[in-house]
């Protein structure tokens, strides 16, 4: 007569499992065409502001370009921002560039 094992009785195997199926990819996101416009309305801008003396020059070319960008954005939905930022870049340049222009009027009829 066989002696029986020491220990827990034997357990039946575990059937195998079936295999995870492969991951599905995300769909592809439109991809929206960038606001040039509003992009460069904000470089103008900003360049129109450290540049104070040539402000007067570059603000109206960006003030222009941030309403043209700010109509696109309107249309398009991208760019809002930069169009908005740009205009009030724009603006500021212009604003300083005058007051640029007034100081060095203000300063050479002084000098002379």
């Amino acid at each position: 007569m066989p002696q029986p094992a020491y220990g827990y009785p034997q357990q039946q195997p575990y059937p195998p499992q079936q295999p995870y199926p492969a991951p599905q990819p995300y769909p592809q996101q439109p991809v929206a065409e960038p606001n040039s416009m509003a992009t460069a309305s904000l470089a103008l801008g900003f360049v129109g502001i450290v540049i104070c003396f040539y402000g007067a020059m570059l603000g109206p070319i960006g003030l222009g370009l941030g309403i043209a960008g700010l109509n696109k954005a309107q249309r398009s939905g991208v760019g809002r921002t930069q169009a908005i930022g740009g205009i009030a870049l724009s603006t500021l340049a212009i604003l300083i560039g005058i007051a640029g222009l007034v100081f060095y009027d203000t300063l050479t009829k002084s000098l002379t």
